[in-house]
């Protein structure tokens, strides 16, 4: 059961408490691999304990915490290098699809909000602009695909921010606001080709550059960005 479905059958309560951890989580406010009890929690958000632990069933479902057992301490999910690779491997094959799905449908109002998103965009601050960026070059798919890319990319913005949130200086930020802009001017030209190939070499590289920091050497990514640069030759007309 996909998280959105989860969210629908449970209580207002328990929906609140579990977006506020989420967001803890995300932001690494709550950081990777700490223990904390659930009273403390549940002290922490001024909620009872029964919509705490309803939240952190949702919550484990989704991999962000480990063993939230009752009356247990709960522990925040750790990151890894190799969980990393795993991560990206499935982001570029699912953007790659994604992109291929949406470039044909885009409209003069969407790379306008592609715009807006680029301008309000800064180093260190408006991460929601990054988001609704790249859920645009999403939204050709269906919603099976673009729940699970959505949840993909909230794991993703949490190795960000637990590795390069801080290391962002202008010149890579505006590098990285250089592909973003490159990557609409394939769209604008309806070069699915271009733009799904840019879109996997933007989403790797960041993985790539966080990977060759910390020395890890990337196990399944290059096959998955040679695999979704490939796919769609075969049915391009």
């Amino acid at each position: 059961m996909s998280t959105s479905s989860a969210e629908n059958k449970i209580g207002a309560g328990t929906r609140n408490v579990h977006h506020t951890l989420r967001r803890l989580i995300l932001e690494c406010e709550l950081p990777p691999g700490a223990e904390i009890s659930q009273l403390e929690l549940s002290r922490k958000l001024s909620v009872s304990r029964t919509p705490l632990r309803e939240a952190l069933r949702l919550l484990e479902s989704e991999g962000l915490v480990e063993d939230s057992g009752p009356h247990r301490s709960v522990r925040i999910s750790s990151l890894s290098m190799n969980d990393l690779d795993d991560l990206y491997s499935l982001r570029v094959m699912g953007e790659g699809l994604a992109i291929w799905l949406t470039v044909p449908m885009l409209r003069a109002t969407d790379f306008e909000q592609m715009e807006w998103e680029l301008e309000h965009a800064a180093p260190g601050g408006d991460t929601e602009a990054h988001r609704r960026f790249h859920s645009i070059l999403r939204a050709g798919a269906g919603p099976r695909l673009r729940d699970h890319l959505e949840r993909l990319f909230d794991h993703a913005e949490r190795y960000h921010r637990a590795y390069m949130f801080q290391e962002q200086d202008s010149d890579k930020f505006e590098a990285k606001l250089e592909e973003h802009r490159n990557l609409m001017d394939a769209c604008r030209t309806r070069d699915r080709h271009r733009a799904r190939d840019l879109l996997v070499d933007h989403i790797a590289g960041t993985a790539i550059a966080l990977m060759t920091a910390e020395r890890h050497a990337p196990f399944s990514l290059p096959i998955a960005v040679a695999m979704a640069k490939a796919g769609g030759t075969a049915i391009d007309p």
